[in-house]
């Protein structure tokens, strides 16, 4: 033991968790308490472990955790929620804060399971005078390590002005949509290279500052909970053969047969070979074991798949779920309800 290397042992934490130790501390005699005032802060991280061992008392993840609140405005959640989503290792708070060329680019937050991604960014032009609006854009490379690209679609961009002030600091998000949800562990480099002026319609403004801000995130996967149905439905009229469906607190795959699906396609009048929706297929909500009912709020269908004698769908939800509380999903406008085993 006493060739130990604590600091590697024990990765850093935020600052409010050192003073949530020392006061824990402070609550011992106080020979113990000028003993912890002589050590250095570097040590302070070592102390967590003494006062585990002590106290008995354990810090979770979920714990140390605060979310930020515009990610939880994203994915709407309680506090209990959120602090599940840490434990599953959904949510995952980022420290690393880049400074160049008077710039400062501060990852905050990612949220991810085996359908998407969303990783949080906080932009800062130390001249307090500039003023970044949503119009404003960030040039940058991702470099997935010398593995493919693991998204199918990608969209990045500053809040709007309705949920941010204009201002010299400004959040940036960064959404995606997986397609190889098998790959775990996979890093993806960004490499910020400018701020730019807004641009015209689809062409991006000239750089304001250039640099090279760095960072480097990690993609991976949760295991969602599978539900085999194989039950026919009454949908909009039509008999679908629901297939199966698999849940994740912040998305959910609907897995139907193909041939339930081209009825509805001919009654709605689309074309699901041109990746068209089917409304009367869209996933309004979940029901709860206990008859509570949580709607959507604004659909976000993620990707959609038919062919080979299945149709597909992949939505995230508005409000994080329960997953082990869900019963039914809930599709269409009259919220049909597909029960689950």
């Amino acid at each position: 033991m006493k060739n130990k290397n604590w600091k590697n042992e024990f990765p850093e934490v935020p600052e409010h968790v050192h003073q949530t130790v020392l006061d824990t501390l402070a609550g011992l005699d106080e020979r113990k308490v000028k003993k912890v005032k002589k050590m250095k802060k570097g040590k302070i991280i070592v102390l967590i472990a003494a006062a585990v061992a002590v106290l008995g008392m354990t810090v979770s993840a979920s714990e140390i955790f605060q979310w930020n609140r515009r990610a939880a405005e994203v994915f709407m959640s309680d506090e209990e929620q959120q602090k599940e989503l840490v434990t599953e290792q959904i949510a995952k708070e980022e420290y690393q804060t880049i400074s160049d060329a008077g710039l400062t680019i501060r990852a905050i937050q990612t949220i991810q399971d085996n359908n998407c991604f969303y990783a949080l960014f906080e932009i800062t032009a130390e001249d307090e005078s500039m003023q970044i609006a949503s119009g404003n854009d960030m040039s940058f490379f991702l470099d997935y390590q010398g593995e493919e690209d693991p998204f199918g679609m990608f969209s990045s961009g500053f809040v709007a002005e309705s949920q941010q002030d204009v201002s010299n600091s400004r959040y940036y998000e960064m959404v995606g949509t997986k397609m190889e949800p098998g790959k775990e562990n996979l890093n993806m480099k960004i490499q910020f290279t400018s701020l730019d002026a807004p641009g015209e319609k689809a062409m991006g403004g000239e750089p304001i500052l250039e640099g090279k801000w760095e960072f480097m995130l990690n993609l991976h996967t949760i295991e969602p909970v599978r539900y085999e149905i194989n039950k026919e439905y009454p949908v909009n009229g039509c008999a679908v053969m629901v297939k199966s469906i698999e849940l994740t607190p912040i998305s959910v795959q609907l897995t139907c047969d193909e041939a339930g699906a081209r009825q509805l396609e001919k009654q709605e009048g689309v074309n699901l070979d041109q990746a068209d929706s089917l409304h009367s297929l869209f996933i309004n909500g979940v029901k709860y074991k206990d008859g509570t009912v949580v709607e959507e709020e604004g659909y976000q269908e993620l990707w959609i798949r038919c062919g080979d004698g299945e149709y597909a769908k992949t939505a995230r939800f508005s409000h994080v779920i329960d997953v082990d509380k869900v019963s039914a999903l809930l599709v269409g406008d009259n919220k049909e309800e597909i029960e689950l085993p």
